[in-house]
């Protein structure tokens, strides 16, 4: 089951998923709406380092989750992506749909300057 973690910076609502990626988790699915109704910028943070969904299904099944959380949030960034799943994105060619970012440190850096 996917870890979610919800953190405010400023005008901001982060929605960090830890440990599996599944798209069509209700909890989540309520907190991707929660910030459209306040009017507030939202991002998407996947930590790649351990999920579940790539060793139990593939990173194919990995993919197709991106792609359907794609559809419903345009900020979606990547944190610890090894460098063969981003081969993989990149040989898919679908590594523009996403914001890659090392670790975490730079992403809130990232969140911090914008």
């Amino acid at each position: 089951m996917q870890k979610i973690i919800t953190e405010k910076i400023g005008d901001k609502v982060i929605i960090l998923l830890q440990e599996d990626l599944d798209a069509s988790d209700h909890r989540l699915t309520r907190r991707l709406q929660s910030p459209r109704q306040t009017n507030q910028e939202f991002l998407v943070w996947v930590d790649c380092a351990h999920l579940e969904c790539v060793r139990a299904y593939g990173v194919c099944h990995f993919i197709n989750q991106l792609l359907l959380l794609k559809r419903t949030q345009n900020n979606i960034i990547l944190l610890n992506l090894d460098d063969h799943q981003r081969q993989l994105l990149r040989l898919l060619q679908v590594e523009p749909l996403f914001r890659v970012v090392p670790d975490f440190e730079q992403a809130y850096q990232l969140v911090q300057a914008s």
